[in-house]
């Protein structure tokens, strides 16, 4: 094909619908195959630099500007200097790091360690630790509002009030307790049974419980659209997706969400709320509309695609394989609009596919 062929194939693709924009931000992957962060530039999808941290790293995360990850089992929190690919700065933990969270004004993070349990509130401006409280028991996750913190153990939930640091209620579950979230609007907290297929809701006031919603899975990842209004869980087994009212605190519908559902992700592309959920039994992602709850698309990405993330603006997804931590980048109008693809063979809903590093635990975008 010539060039001029080419340029009218992408004009004609493309009349009638917007372009994808350059991306302006970095990609950040904490690999556990190479102990250290994967930086990649999305302004023309390649790896740019690498952090070495010598330790295995789990979550990454940025607040207040800064960029910053933890490795729990050298029970330390780094700073990242993301422009120029080096640590900072470091705090170290008297106990093995359980969990991080932001507390979503980002004045503060909230990093919950083992020996002694302890939850440790941290100046992002500084790494300083501003405020420690104690646990009644070992912690094992942590999610936050910005008065609130919500700390998982072993078989139940401890509310932590975070002006005063004190302990505003402890509520047994009579169960394990793996994922979770605070929803601070409706006043709940979400908590999924890490052994059984079971979602206990709780008064984030009170401590009480309100009320079990049984399932046909056990429920390993959350997913809140836009207003929170509905709650998306996909589980360890199966290939269903539940949706959950939380104002109602119900199961209001389950769908079929492809070959076991795993990560999701939601965003709004020219007006249509969608939830993106990767597939990794078959190498797809599916897209779904909100609003209809119907099948919007699936694009085949190969491999075994787990964490989805979507760039600002939501005109790419980027779909981190579990494995080898590929990055799919996929072209999100292009995969919605099969018309345009039909029409223009050239405008693929892959736009390409780069390396980060093996063993990815937890990505972001700054």
């Amino acid at each position: 094909m010539t060039r001029r062929a080419l340029l009218a194939a992408l004009a004609a693709a493309g009349c009638g619908r917007q372009l994808a924009r350059r991306v302006y931000a970095w990609l950040f992957v904490a690999s556990a195959g190479e102990k250290g962060l994967v930086a990649a530039d999305l302004s023309d999808f390649r790896r740019a630099g690498f952090i070495p941290l010598g330790q295995t790293p789990r979550d990454v995360f940025s607040a207040g500007g800064k960029l910053f990850a933890t490795c729990p089992d050298a029970r330390t929190l780094f700073e990242i200097d993301a422009q120029n690919f080096r640590v900072a700065g470091k705090t170290v933990f008297p106990g093995r790091i359980a969990g991080a969270a932001v507390l979503p004004n980002a004045s503060r993070l909230a990093i919950i360690a083992d020996q002694p349990p302890a939850l440790h509130l941290v100046d992002p401006a500084t790494r300083r630790i501003v405020k420690r409280i104690p646990l009644p028991a070992v912690p094992t996750g942590i999610d936050t509002s910005n008065d609130l913190a919500v700390v998982a153990t072993a078989t139940g939930i401890v509310r932590v009030a975070l002006a005063s640091g004190t302990i505003a209620g402890v509520t047994d579950l009579g169960l394990r307790p793996g994922v979770f979230r605070l929803h601070d609007d409706a006043k709940l907290i979400l908590v999924g049974a890490a052994d059984r297929p079971e979602i206990a809701i709780v008064n984030s006031v009170s401590g009480a419980l309100m009320t079990r919603l049984p399932l046909a899975f056990n429920p390993a990842r959350f997913c809140f659209n836009a207003d929170r209004g509905q709650m998306f869980v996909t589980g360890t087994s199966g290939d269903q997706i539940v949706i959950v009212s939380p104002y109602q605190s119900e199961v209001d519908q389950t769908i079929v969400g492809g070959r076991t559902p795993f990560g999701m992700a939601v965003g709004a592309v020219d007006g249509r709320n969608l939830l993106f959920v990767t597939n990794p039994e078959s190498g797809d992602v599916t897209i779904f509309d909100i609003d209809t709850r119907q099948h919007a698309s699936s694009v085949h990405v190969g491999g075994k695609p787990g964490e989805l993330l979507l760039t600002p603006g939501g005109d790419f997804a980027l779909v981190v394989d579990q494995d080898n931590g590929d990055v799919a980048v996929i072209r999100v109008r292009t995969v919605l609009n099969r018309e345009a693809t039909r029409a223009a063979p050239v405008a693929k809903p892959i736009f390409t596919i780069f390396h980060t590093g093996p063993e990815p635990q937890s990505a972001a975008i700054v």
